[in-house]
C-alpha cells in the first residue's frame, strides 16, 4: 500500500511546485505594437499611417502608428500612447522598456534592418530603423517591426 501512494505523492509535489510564485508574478511579455512599414520611398520628413491591416498598437489600433522616412534609409515608427507614460506606469509599476525586433521586407536582395534606438519614456513609443543594402549602404526598404513590453 506504502509503495502505491508514493507515485501519488511525487505527483503532487511536482503540482505544487509547478506553480507559479506568488511573491512578484511579473507581468510576462506581450506584443505593444507591430508595424508593416509599406512605403519604403515615402517623402522625407513626412509621417504616413502605415497599411492599417498590418498594424497594431494597444491604445489606438492600427491608427495610431505612423513612419518618417527622416533620410535615404532612416525611418522612426511612432506608436502612439504606448510609451512608458500613464499607460505603464503609476498603479501598474511598469516603467520605460520594452523590446524591439525588425526585419527587411520583401525583394530577392540581401538588405536587411537594423533598431537604432527606441524611447518609451514618454507618453508614446518611437523605434529608429535603418536599413543597408548588401554593400553596407543605406538604403530605403520596406520592414516588420514588433515591439513587446
Amino acid at each position: 500500500m506504502q509503495k502505491a501512494l508514493l507515485p501519488l505523492f511525487a505527483l503532487a509535489l511536482v503540482a505544487v511546485l509547478a506553480q507559479p510564485g506568488t511573491s512578484d508574478p511579473g507581468r510576462g511579455s506581450e506584443v505593444a505594437g507591430y508595424v508593416w512599414a509599406n512605403q519604403a520611398s515615402s517623402a522625407i520628413g513626412a509621417a504616413y499611417t502605415p497599411s492599417t491591416f498590418y498594424s497594431f498598437n494597444q491604445v489606438g489600433r492600427a491608427s495610431a502608428n505612423s513612419v518618417v522616412r527622416t533620410a535615404v534609409g532612416t525611418y522612426t515608427v511612432t506608436f502612439k500612447g504606448v510609451g512608458g507614460g500613464p499607460l505603464f506606469s503609476g498603479a501598474t509599476g511598469y516603467g520605460p522598456g520594452g523590446h524591439v525586433q525588425v526585419t527587411a521586407y520583401g525583394g530577392e536582395d540581401a538588405d536587411y534592418c537594423k533598431v537604432v534606438s527606441w524611447a518609451s519614456g514618454g507618453a508614446d513609443f518611437s523605434v529608429s530603423v535603418r536599413c543597408y543594402n548588401p554593400a553596407g549602404a543605406l538604403s530605403d526598404n520596406r520592414f516588420d517591426l514588433i515591439w513587446i513590453y
